[in-house]
């Protein structure tokens, strides 16, 4: 099977330029845009970076862009508000943990990939060169035409002057890296459609040359209603494991609904099809619970954080769902500090206000009424607690 029809058959393609077929025939370079918005990648990003990984992995030659210049003015795709202005001390120290991150997921020092802050080409460019050679070229009518600023205007929500040109500096994105590395290709999420197009459109018009653009389906949790990486209360699971611990992203995986989790295991795992597909009919024909959640939970922490860290999660697992509750040992107990809600007390405090504290319950009144139903184990200085089949949570005391 062709890769690009491994893509479509993955549902990795929501929409592509015309001819796309060419750029694929030839193996070419393409590039993913991210910008250093936060001071870590979250479960979100993990779909764009896993699809740079399959072309890679096919041949292609790839470049990371990282919006060390973009991010100043901020992307409002998506953003019903506009973003606050980071300062530029806490935007490099994001550019640096996101370089951290994205080196262990792939191997950037390789010769076929490549990350490029385009800080390089923005902090250098003038104003008024800008305008008269590139803002010259793009319509307004275009720009108007962006879903975003449809958006924006219609709901009567300010949208500045610097992010209105956001989509001309992605544009320029794309203009700098195919002049200087022959990238014919940008990748996104669908979010991203029209400021790609803009790109591409800017290179005809420039350049008198054809560049291409492919957009993956943005991810909604039909359980949440939010986008994929976020739980039900709207935390955002992040991929440092500082923010968040890796057994909550494992156990959001795992509580995924059965047929969201079929989808992404197309989109995610790098498995076969084939192999894929029989893993689907097993569990249908055994009906074993939760099977592609599982395999595809443990594929996915595995390529993030390697096979120590997939280990110890397996273990936690076994700790909170497979050992009889009153059997848990102390040293089993300190294995699970960080990786379900912990809170440090210096004295002790009743059972109902460490409930709300730990989100096991949301007003006092709730916890009381749940107190009966509540299991505790206390051993040496820590007091674990377990709510129904699922819900735990740990108080230290130092």
């Amino acid at each position: 099977m062709k890769f690009l029809d491994e893509l479509k058959k993955r549902g990795l393609i929501y929409q592509t330029t015309p001819e796309i077929e060419d750029f694929f025939e030839k193996k070419g370079t393409l590039y993913l845009g991210i910008d250093p918005t936060a001071d870590s990648l979250h479960l979100g990003h993990y779909l764009g970076f896993s699809l740079l990984k399959r072309f890679y992995l096919e041949g292609f030659k790839i470049i990371i862009i990282l919006g060390g210049g973009t991010a100043k003015i901020g992307d409002p795709s998506g953003k019903v508000k506009e973003r606050p202005i980071l300062p530029l001390e806490i935007l490099e120290k994001n550019k640096k943990n996101i370089k951290k991150q994205i080196r262990k997921f792939i191997s950037v020092d390789n010769k076929r990939i490549k990350l490029i802050d385009n800080s390089l080409w923005f902090d250098n460019l003038r104003l008024m060169e800008f305008l008269r050679d590139i803002g010259k070229i793009i319509s307004i009518n275009s720009m108007l035409d962006l879903e975003t600023v449809r958006q924006r205007i219609e709901s009567q929500e300010m949208m500045s002057f610097a992010e209105f040109t956001y989509q001309l500096l992605q544009a320029y994105d794309f203009f700098v890296v195919f002049k200087k590395y022959n990238c014919e290709l940008q990748i996104g999420g669908s979010d991203q459609w029209g400021n790609i197009i803009q790109g591409v459109q800017l290179i005809r018009k420039k350049l008198g040359k054809k560049a291409y653009g492919l957009v993956y389906p943005l991810l909604i949790d039909p359980k949440t209603g939010r986008k994929f990486g976020k739980t039900e209360e709207g935390e955002t699971l992040w991929l440092d494991p500082k923010k968040t611990h890796p057994f909550r992203i494992y156990q959001f995986l795992i509580n995924l609904e059965d047929e969201f989790a079929k989808n992404l295991f197309y989109y995610f795992s790098f498995k076969p099809l084939k192999e894929i597909e029989k893993i689907i009919d097993e569990e249908k024909e055994k009906k074993q619970e939760r099977l592609i959640q599982k395999i595809l939970a443990e594929e996915i922490i595995l390529n993030l954080y390697g096979r120590k860290v997939l280990n110890e999660i397996l273990r936690i697992t076994k700790i909170l769902f497979e050992k009889i509750f009153a059997e848990i040992s102390l040293e089993e107990i300190k294995i699970l500090k960080g990786a379900i809600p912990t809170l440090e007390l210096k004295e002790k405090i009743p059972l109902e206000e460490i409930l709300v504290s730990l989100s096991l319950a949301k007003s006092k009144s709730e916890a009381r009424n749940l107190i009966s139903s509540i299991k505790t184990l206390e051993k040496g200085k820590y007091l674990l607690i377990k709510k129904g089949k699922k819900d735990f949570g740990l108080v230290e005391y130092k």
